[in-house]
């Protein structure tokens, strides 16, 4: 498998499962990408650390937490303008302390259990990310609808299931927290 390959399949996931229709229409730049010219929907998780880099990247862990720590948020900075290799392993020492508890303990269980989701993914699901990743516009926020839909199903395994259920938990948490404070301050 290529680090890409994984990286899109599993931010696919990950956001089929915040809300097929908030992110279908919406492009989010893949910070681990190793190069410029590389596809913006290609990802994998990397041979290291088996960690699809999009559960920890800004956006995953701000929809699931409400806020990204500063110790993430300045090593995903460093990331800007490093290519190849170099980038690759930065994204790999980001993803190790992910696993260790650098980033504190949402950061390392989001990093977990996308790992040992990935991990068991089963071929339908691969295939059913890239049949979404191809598609464009209302296609694809079709698709990626599908696929929420058959990840919190537990049509994809119950490993995806959990982490499906658990990134969709930490999104309606979040998105409820906001809801009130933006009403809050309204009134």
């Amino acid at each position: 498998m290529t680090t890409r390959t994984t990286r899109i399949a599993l931010s696919a996931l990950g956001l089929a499962v915040a809300g097929a229709t908030a992110f279908g229409s919406v492009s989010i730049a893949d910070a681990a990408t190793p190069s410029a010219s590389a596809s913006p929907h290609a990802a994998t998780a990397t041979a290291t650390t088996g960690v699809p880099f999009r559960a920890v990247s800004a956006h995953a862990i701000r929809a699931q937490f409400g806020a990204v720590p500063s110790a993430l948020r300045t090593d995903l900075h460093a990331l800007t303008g490093k290519k190849g290799q170099d980038r690759v392993a930065a994204v790999e020492a980001i993803e190790r302390k992910a696993l260790a508890g650098s980033y504190g303990a949402e950061v390392k269980g989001a990093a977990s259990a996308a790992a040992t989701a990935w991990k068991d993914a089963p071929a339908s699901l691969k295939q059913d990310l890239a049949t979404a990743r191809h598609a464009e516009g209302a296609e694809r926020t079709k698709a990626l609808g599908s696929v929420r839909t058959k990840a919190l199903a537990g049509d994809y395994g119950s490993a995806v299931q959990t982490w499906a259920k658990t990134v969709e938990a930490n999104v309606r948490k979040q998105q409820a927290e906001r809801l009130s404070a933006d009403v809050g301050a309204i009134v």
